[in-house]
């Protein structure tokens, strides 16, 4: 991908992972747990819509790009991603270094991520 320094990676989104928690009563419940924030690229993709309990539903896929670290090398296909500024939360759907093979290999992950589908 054309341009792909630090200048280019303007968004700041937060990771969370999946949680659950007990009550006192033995009731679990699910939820997200917070795990960073870091700076990334968004890059939207060509979206679609679908018929999902009979009513219209669309859906915005996206590349999420991030640098590698220690931190985002835990993220998952089960977490989410949060855009800080708009508040869009994404589902991550895979994960890969882009550049895997080259001199660029190691600094960045891809995610292909949706929004507007259940997390």
């Amino acid at each position: 991908m054309p341009g792909s320094g630090a200048g280019d990676l303007r968004h700041r989104v937060t990771f969370a992972k999946p949680d659950s928690t007990t009550d006192e009563y033995g009731n679990v419940s699910q939820g997200w747990a917070d795990q960073f924030t870091v700076s990334a690229n968004i890059m939207p993709r060509l979206g679609g819509e679908t018929v999902e309990a009979a009513r219209l539903a669309g859906r915005q896929p996206a590349i999420v790009r991030v640098r590698q670290s220690p931190d985002t090398k835990l993220i998952r296909t089960d977490w989410k991603a949060t855009d800080q500024v708009s508040g869009t939360v994404y589902n991550i759907r895979t994960i890969a270094d882009p550049n895997l093979g080259d001199v660029e290999h190691g600094k960045y992950f891809d995610m292909l991520a949706e929004s507007g589908v259940a997390i």
